[in-house]
């Protein structure tokens, strides 16, 4: 019954975070396609209608992540309160509204207040999201539907770069260039799946409609009593206080600030550093789709390893390393295939982001811990949208070495930082003071070693034991 439970919630939840997501970052990063769109075509790319010298693009894309990072933090408790598709749905509609209106823009400072504005309406997004799964999954599930949700952002580099191919044969249509195509055609979809979400993407597993009673029951009794649930507080001060005073707070939020400028400067200058390999218009664009699906399948490899396997650091820091000879690659081989081979391996960042963040998730109960756990984490190392940018400033093209051994050196400081976290808090997917164990099957061994039911033991047919914090819970 549960394995049928949890397909349903596949089935009805998964489709729809997923599609959300690729367009999310799809709306984000399409800057970077946009900036080198029509670039063999003089007088039509956006670097040149807008006047983008020097660092102002590196600017352009720092300035997003000030009001990002500003109203990301209370957007989960918002989410909490308003409820998931309420919120998502509001902040997927209004930043669809402002990408299409990005291609209205006629000067440097007007995309620098559409960037603003997109900042704004994105915020809370992608923490939100993990808060929502957290209400949904168990902890050693999540780290599977994580990935799949956030290998979306390989997949919408993968499409990005396809459809930029596509709209770079557009310019001068309509009267149009190809990089205001680009915002229109990208922006309009996620206005009407901003809709339909508001319709259709179910709230929390107590309210869940296409659940029947005793599934609904089942689905809240099997997350146990550290998972968030729809009925918790909205906002509990203790738990606040409690989350963000403890050391753990930051050193995984620092850990991750050094995880989120690898992914941030490969979505952002992906297109521009294969430019700097020698491929320039359509191709260019062409060649940004092989490492994208080749990251795609890497995350969901290593998450759903981790899961099977209820580990995480092992996961973690295996992705990093992964990483890190990538940016090796890319910053000391010569040769053009080399190189690209490390685009490959940069890709994939988030095959340690996501077992990362599936890890902090069971380090915290309830809906007010997980709520600053996630959003309050990740909306601090957001700050590295506005370091990232800078690591690539157009003086040090087309090699751009400082910063690509910078991020290198950021990465393995992240892996010394989940070493710390192993030796505090242990390598477990479940929650911490939480452990699982396999009941025997036999009715001796079960009331030898648990005791009979009436001691809160389980029957003899087996099943799963969990030690709660000194008591013991049966599931």
């Amino acid at each position: 019954m549960e394995k049928r439970i949890v397909r349903k919630m596949d089935l009805r939840i998964m489709p729809w975070i997923i599609v959300c997501y690729l367009l999310n970052y799809l709306d984000r990063t399409n800057l970077g396609n946009a900036r080198t769109l029509n670039n063999d075509i003089p007088g039509h790319s956006l670097s040149e209608r807008l006047d983008l010298q020097g660092d102002r693009y590196n600017f352009i894309v720092a300035i997003f992540f000030v009001p990002y990072v500003l109203f990301e933090f209370p957007s989960n408790i918002a989410l909490k309160y308003f409820t998931p598709s309420r919120w998502i749905a509001r902040i997927m509609v209004s930043w669809g509204i402002v990408t299409m209106c990005t291609a209205a823009v006629s000067s440097y400072t007007g995309l620098i207040i559409c960037r603003i504005f997109l900042g704004i309406m994105e915020a809370g997004f992608f923490p939100g999201i993990m808060m929502y799964l957290c209400f949904w999954y168990k902890p050693n599930e999540r780290g599977v539907r994580m990935a799949l949700f956030s290998a979306s952002v390989a997949v919408s580099g993968a499409f990005g770069g396809l459809i930029a191919t596509g709209v770079s044969f557009m310019s001068g249509k309509g009267g149009l260039y190809g990089w205001q195509w680009l915002f229109i055609l990208e922006g309009a979809p996620t206005i009407i799946v901003g809709v339909l979400v508001w319709f259709y993407l179910p709230d929390f597993p107590e309210t869940a409609k296409f659940l029947t009673q005793d599934e609904r029951q089942l689905a809240i009794d099997r997350m146990g009593d550290f998972a968030p649930k729809g009925t918790d507080k909205h906002f509990d001060k203790a738990d606040f206080i409690r989350t963000v005073c403890a050391w753990e707070f930051w050193a995984f939020a620092l850990c991750y600030f050094f995880m989120t400028n690898s992914l941030n400067a490969f979505g952002f200058f992906a297109p521009t550093i294969i430019s700097g390999l020698g491929f320039t218009g359509y191709k260019g664009q062409l060649l940004t789709v092989p490492p994208n699906a080749f990251a795609f399948f890497v995350i969901i490899g290593n998450s759903w390893w981790s899961d099977r396997r209820k580990e995480r650091v092992m996961h973690i820091l295996g992705g990093l390393v992964f990483v890190m000879i990538g940016y090796v690659l890319l910053a000391s081989v010569d040769s053009v295939g080399g190189r690209y081979v490390g685009v490959f391996m940069i890709a994939c960042t988030n095959a340690a982001v996501i077992p990362f963040i599936a890890y902090r998730t069971a380090t915290v109960t309830g809906a007010t811990s997980t709520a600053i756990a996630t959003g309050g984490v990740i909306a601090i190392a957001n700050i590295a949208g506005a370091v990232a940018p800078f690591l690539f400033p157009s003086k040090d093209s087309p090699r751009y070495f400082p910063g690509l051994w910078t991020l290198f050196a950021m990465l393995g400081a992240a892996g010394c930082i989940v070493g710390l976290l192993w030796y505090k808090l242990g390598g477990s997917s479940e929650y911490r003071g939480s452990t699982i164990e396999t009941v025997p099957a036999a009715a001796e061994s079960a009331e030898e070693e648990y005791g009979d039911d009436k001691e809160g033991g389980l029957a003899a047919d087996g099943g799963v034991r969990i030690k709660e914090l000194g008591k013991t819970a049966t599931m």
